[in-house]
């Protein structure tokens, strides 16, 4: 590896994110509702579950915030997250309130249980594991640190590949786990990956983004295989 090279990666190095991946299943739920779920979450009395095209969404996530050992910062005023999805497709770029929803709360106070909804999909409680070396993909490096050393460099090209970290299951914080071209770092908050035991799948094995905005206005974006 050439020694210009080699420089460009120890300083990725230092670029390295810290995240909350993850943890799904392998443990038993707890009683109380107001935790870490996919298929399952809460809202205010009367509140219910948000209705696209004359039918309800279901709860795919929902995170509990104090419950994540790294917490970005556009979720520091925020106790509690629930994303929403339709049951009728993915709403592939499609603006916040269409075909997908967050809702969030300042305080978890009054929260409760939803009222259940058949979906095809299995419900499981969700624990956080923290880790302090996600590494960005090849598109979105580029706008972390310049890259053209390495590209011009096999061995170091490989050693990107091959010896970074990326965490491509469901995480808060971090990097976005790009599949096909760079998913954006700038206002990412968290990703929901294709969790096999949940049944849940974006497409061929994808994995759906979401980004806030300093406004606090919501995007989400999916890639696939």
């Amino acid at each position: 590896m050439k020694s210009k090279s080699a420089l460009v990666l120890e300083d990725l190095r230092t670029q390295l994110r810290p995240a909350s991946v993850a943890q799904v299943g392998g443990f038993g739920p707890s009683a109380d509702p107001i935790t870490s779920w996919f298929l399952q979450g809460v809202s205010l009395p009367g509140e219910g579950l948000p209705v696209w095209k004359g039918q309800p969404m279901f709860p795919l996530l929902q995170i509990r915030t104090d419950e994540l050992p790294v917490v970005p910062e556009q979720l520091k005023d925020v106790a509690l997250l629930v994303l929403y999805h339709n049951l009728e497709s993915h709403p592939f770029d499609q603006p916040h309130g269409e075909g997908w929803l967050i809702r969030e709360y300042a305080t978890l106070e009054g929260l409760e249980l939803l009222p259940a909804i058949n979906t095809p999909y299995r419900a499981f409680p969700v624990r956080w594991v923290s880790v302090n070396d996600d590494a960005p993909g090849w598109e979105d490096a580029w706008d972390v640190i310049d890259l053209s050393d390495v590209n011009e460099d096999e061995d170091a090209s490989n050693c990107f590949f091959d010896d970074f970290n990326r965490y491509s299951g469901t995480k808060v914080g971090g990097y976005p786990t790009e599949i096909q071209h760079g998913a954006g770092i700038q206002d990412f908050v968290f990703q929901v990956g294709s969790e096999e035991k949940v049944n849940w799948m974006w497409s061929d094995n994808g994995i759906g983004y979401f980004h806030k905005s300093p406004e606090g206005i919501w995007t989400f974006s999916c890639q696939f295989y």
